[in-house]
């Protein structure tokens, strides 16, 4: 027969059950949404290196200067990238990001093609010490075939 006593520490082992159970529920629900967000904003970059690249596909021949895009048309498509980033981003990280444009023979016979890699990293939100945190490196490489 149980007294009035075992009842009460059960209360308590129940409370304490629950708080284990709340903290572990807390801890997988911030990783659901983090991973979450950090898909999206993969995403995002990945749509961004491809409208660069097409931006550089179409630009004329004689903006480009040798395996290079130059000038004002370097600045419009890094720019257009960054600003595609700055949507899902804070501006500072967005604009911390490398957006490189070159010009290559594929060798095929559809012929030569504006590439743009972006690289940089992306901080996630919730940072746990021993869980999850810190940040994930980014490298897209977009290309399409040069039309200028």
């Amino acid at each position: 027969m149980r007294t009035r006593i075992d009842r009460g520490r059960q209360r308590g082992q129940a409370l304490a059950e629950l708080a284990l159970c709340i903290l572990l529920f807390t801890i997988l629900t911030l990783g659901i949404v983090d991973f979450g967000r950090m898909l999206m904003v993969l995403n995002v970059i990945t749509h961004a290196a491809r409208d660069g690249a097409r931006i550089a596909a179409l630009t004329n021949d004689d903006l480009w200067s040798g395996t290079g895009l130059g000038g004002a048309a370097a600045t419009t498509v890094q720019t257009r990238v960054r600003d595609q980033i700055a949507t899902v981003l804070p501006r500072g990280e967005a604009d911390a990001f490398g957006v490189n444009i070159s010009r290559t023979n594929s060798g095929s016979p559809s012929g030569e093609e504006a590439q743009v890699q972006v690289t940089g990293s992306v901080n996630y939100i919730f940072r746990f010490p021993g869980l999850w945190g810190g940040s994930v490196v980014v490298n897209r490489v977009a290309t399409y075939r040069f039309e200028g």
